[in-house]
């Protein structure tokens, strides 16, 4: 999967094959969004990061539409267009990565925190057993056995409702 991404983006980037993985603003006449790879690494092969904030500026453009009369987007949108003209120094770096993240990795605890992970009871009852089994396996790595006993019956408790 990431061979076959990598080579299908390297024809449309000759000089500069990881372009297509940096953070900058999309500009055509007035519209302007932003380009955030940060939010989605897993899907171009990389280790994902807690992604960054969305950037002020992109809560400023939606609504633009010419309405308001004549406006030079060039100066309007000039600090944009120089990060657009630097975005070769924009380029999201990190490691190569295969396989499963591990329970405990930092960017999936920050998901678990911030996101609505279920949208049903059975979902979060499914959700809530493969969470269990996760922590079960990760301590009985550890070897703290009594914890994983814990969660086995934790498991039992919802798998039973």
């Amino acid at each position: 999967y990431p061979e076959r991404i990598e080579a299908h983006h390297a024809h449309k980037f000759p000089l500069h094959p990881g372009q297509w993985c940096t953070r900058v603003p999309l500009i055509c006449h007035h519209i302007v969004e932003w380009h955030l790879p940060d939010r989605c690494l897993r899907q171009f092969g990389r280790e994902q990061c807690i992604p960054l904030d969305v950037p002020e500026s992109q809560k400023g453009y939606h609504g633009k539409d010419g309405r308001q009369g004549p406006t030079n987007w060039p100066e309007e949108y000039k600090s944009l267009i120089r990060l657009w003209n630097v975005r070769q120094d924009q380029d999201i770096v990190t490691a190569s990565h295969v396989g499963r993240m591990g329970y405990h990795d930092p960017y999936l605890e920050t998901y678990r925190r911030q996101s609505v992970r279920y949208m049903t009871p059975e979902g979060a009852a499914d959700g809530a057993l493969v969470d269990g089994i996760e922590r079960i396996h990760d301590l009985a790595r550890t070897a703290d056995h009594s914890a994983a006993g814990r969660e086995v019956g934790m498991i039992r408790r919802i798998a039973n409702n």
